[in-house]
């Protein structure tokens, strides 16, 4: 979440730049120019996507273990 995307047609207000703010079904966007939010499928998403423009805020370390796990570093048991 915080990703920054290029969409290929503007918004009204003539913002091209949209920050993802809800991951699911569903991807949830907020226009950069007037903070419009809207839902939009990913497959739609996929195709009106012309550019990622910047990645967001790193998660937090522990949330990242509460949705992954330790399995991201944890090392393999070594045989003795």
């Amino acid at each position: 979440m915080g990703d920054v995307l290029r969409l290929r047609k503007p918004h009204p207000c003539g913002s091209h730049e949209w920050e993802v703010v809800r991951l699911g079904g569903d991807v949830g966007l907020r226009c950069r120019g007037c903070s419009h939010r809207i839902l939009m499928d990913r497959p739609t998403l996929r195709r009106r996507a012309l550019a990622f423009v910047g990645r967001g805020v790193p998660l937090d370390p522990a949330i990242e273990r509460a949705l992954y796990g330790d399995s991201m570093n944890s090392n393999p048991p070594t045989a003795e």
